[in-house]
Order: C-alpha cells, then structure tokens, then sequence
C-alpha cells in the first residue's frame, strides 16, 4: 500500500452577488479564491493562504472544521488546529444571566438567607448591607454571546468595616441535585463574568446541598468597571464517596451550590485554596478576599453563570428569554403570565355545597417537589386570601394543597352558598434552598 501523500487542493469560489456589501463579501472572497489545503487522506492538516493574498492581515477570529476549532498563526501564515473542542460543552447552571426573577427584581437583604432571582440564594449576616437589582450583561466576545441581563449587588446604606467571624456576604446559585448527579466523576470548570468598581481578589467556591463539602478558588479583578471573564478550570470531579454528604441525587434537592464572595468572616476562611482539591466543611473564601462592604455604592455584577463537564472553560451560549423562562418556572411559577407574587395566575372555584369549593389547576411544568401555592386576594391582592366573588369578601386562605402536578385544594373556613363563585390570584414556590 502506498504510502499516503500530500496533494495541494486548490478552491475557487464565485464572488458574492453585485450590490452585496459589507466586510464578510470581501473577507470571504479573499479567504476562498485560489485558496490551497492540504489534504493527508481525509484529514485536513491546515490551511494555506495564496501567495498575494491580503487575508489576515491581523487574527479574523477561529474557524471550526470536523469538530477542531483553527486559529491564525502569523508566525506560519496558516490557520493551524487548536487543542479546543469546537462544541461548546452542556451548561448546567440554569437562569445563567438572571433574566428570570419571578420573585421581584429589587431587594434590600435582611440578615438572613434569602431567595431572589430564580436559581439564586443571597446570604447576609448584617441586614442593609446589600442591595439586589437588575441590570445589563456584559457585550458578546469571544467567550460569550452577548448577555441582556446580570445581578447587580449594591452595597449600604450599612457598612460593615471590620467583619465578624461568622460574616458572610455571598452570591450562591443554586443547582437541582437531579440536574447535577450525571457529573459524577467528571472533571469541572466553572466560568462567569463579573464587573466591579472595586478590582482585588475575589474568591468562589462550589459546595455541595449539605455544606460539608467544599472547593475554593480566588480570582483576581485586574480593573475597575470593567467586565472581566474568570475561568476556574481544572475542578477535581466532586468527592462524592470520599468527602461530605452526597446521598440525595433527587429531585427538588439542592445538589450543587456556586459561590461569589463578597466579605466573609474567619469562621468561613480556608488556608485551602487554589489548590485543586475538595476540602471537608463550609468554606467560601480565604482571608485575602476583599471586603466589598465599606463603602456606599460600592457594586458587584454578575452574570454569564457556566458549569461544564470540561477540563476547560467553553463558549457560553447564552439562553433566550422563553428558554430560562420554561427552566425557571419548575422551581418558581406564575404560568405564563410573567408577574410578581401578588399577580399571579387567575384562578376560579363554585361552590358545589354551602361552604365549600374546590380549587383544581394543573401547573404548566411539573414542579421539581411539591410547591407552597398562596392565593391572593382577587380584588385586593392581600396575600393568603381567596375571594367570594358572589359577595365581594375575602376570606383567609394561607395555603392552597397541591402536588407536583397541579392544584387539588378544598380550603376550609369558606362561607358561601351553593353555586357561589371565589377568585384568586395564585403563586406556587418549589424553590431549592
């Protein structure tokens, strides 16, 4: 058998149509005309611009061929093939831009845990510290499509000079146990966007549903007001027979928590950090993270949120709206109807007998565990109130049964006559914590 050989395969490619303007008309023609490859067998080794030809003159960006991304090489004046993937790895953080707040899009943090954004835990030791708003993500690159949306935290009118031991001031986003029970034994990377008018060194961490289980990394904001993409590559496959409590792969369980550290007091610190393996216990940060929290208007944005099975960090493909949408509504609903808690979703009950009705409902998506569903007020909106609305009066409802499905509640303590109508505005919460 012969020995395989390089042959010299010339293009030629008929110019775009007359009156077609812009760069790609002339960027493509240069790229094809009498371009030459080289073939070795059926594998494309590289590509070799023609002798006289003005393409590139500087990098035009990578192109992808047989699952290989090439990159410009001025050095050879070929595209040559790049050690990357030219598909983009699954992300399993989801509501990765913060587009979906179903809750509200501002809030003022008490001292507490407190769920914001759909897929997200805000923690605050110190009430009025931080504040939470919705803004703009960062512009398409090379790393991302473009974003339309980020977290926006904002810190006073509180400030917290010195922290405390048992302070924290984290951004957690949150990940459903049977979302994440695949990654069993892959190695990670963890990739996100971040602004802020404070540059320093930041830390991050992944721990698991019961907080017994941690990785922590510090990054570094290199400048201020500035959109800067951190990549933690390299993530050790999560421990889930050696360190911590990994038992509960279901769902409506929170499986995976990703971590941006704001301040965080010693109880919290690691000496354990960027040292590419899980450590046993809560951990967030290190003592050299920043402080964010001594100065008024002090802001950190977040956005672009990326979990991937890779040893690498890939191109984020950022969701559209309806996409994030469909995800969020199995944790926090109010069907289709995008509104705030109390707007929620219509719903209608007769009475069949004096005194009682039955309220039905299937939800739109399967809940990920049986959700908390609170009526509101037809007419005045109060929270845990249903409405006669064949006498106009509310009566006090907390709660409404369901189950994962769908509504199937028959409240007590109605006053109603046979064939009376009630109202309400409904919200189901099945969120993680």
């Amino acid at each position: 058998m012969a020995a395989p050989q390089q042959v010299p395969l010339k293009i030629s490619v008929a110019p775009f149509p007359e009156g077609f303007e812009g760069d790609l008309d002339e960027t493509f023609q240069q790229a094809v005309q009498l371009m030459e490859a080289y073939v070795e067998g059926n594998f494309l080794t590289g590509l070799i611009l023609p002798p006289g030809s003005t393409l590139p003159t500087t990098d035009q960006g990578p192109i992808a061929m047989g699952g290989i991304w090439y990159f410009y090489d001025p050095g050879s004046g070929q595209y040559l093939p790049q050690t990357i993937s030219a598909k983009t790895a699954r992300n399993y953080a989801k509501n990765a831009t913060y587009q979906i707040a179903q809750l509200g899009a501002a809030f003022t943090l008490a001292a507490a845990d407190t769920n914001t954004y759909d897929m997200v835990l805000s923690r605050a030791t110190v009430a009025s510290v931080l504040a939470i708003a919705a803004d703009t993500g960062p512009p398409a690159s090379g790393d991302s499509d473009y974003c339309p949306s980020a977290i926006r935290y904002t810190v006073g009118p509180t400030l917290v000079p010195t922290l405390a031991a048992t302070d924290r001031f984290v951004h957690e986003h949150l990940i459903e146990a049977s979302d994440v029970v695949m990654l069993q034994g892959e190695i990670l990377t963890l990739a996100f966007s971040v602004y802020t008018n404070v540059p320093g060194t930041y830390s991050v961490y992944l721990t698991n549903g019961a907080r017994d289980a941690s990785f922590v990394a510090n990054f570094t904001v290199q400048a201020a007001n500035v959109w800067q993409r951190v990549r933690i590559t390299g993530i050790p496959a999560m421990p889930v027979s050696t360190i911590g409590t990994w038992t509960n792969w279901a769902e409506g369980a929170t499986g995976l928590r990703i971590g941006i550290v704001f301040g965080i007091g010693s109880n919290f610190q690691t000496a354990t950090a960027n040292t590419n393996k899980w450590i046993a216990g809560a951990f967030c940060g290190t003592a050299s993270n920043s402080n964010l929290c001594t100065v008024v208007n002090n802001q950190f944005k977040i956005s672009a949120i990326k979990l991937e099975a890779s040893p690498s960090a890939t191109y984020c493909t950022i969701n559209s709206w309806e996409q994030d949408y469909h995800d969020a509504i199995r944790y926090y609903w109010t069907n289709f109807n995008y509104q705030v808690t109390n707007a929620g979703t219509a719903l209608e009950a007769v009475a069949n007998v004096a005194n009682n009705a039955l309220f039905t409902y299937l939800f739109a998506r399967r809940m990920c565990k049986v959700p908390t569903v609170v009526p509101y007020g037809f007419t005045s909106y109060a929270s845990g109130k249903v409405t006669n609305f064949s006498t106009a009066t509310d009566y006090t409802v907390a709660t409404i049964g369901a189950t994962q499905k769908g509504i199937t509640g028959q409240p007590t303590g109605l006053t109603a006559a046979k064939g009376d109508v009630f109202a309400a505005f409904i919200t189901a919460d099945a969120r993680l914590t």
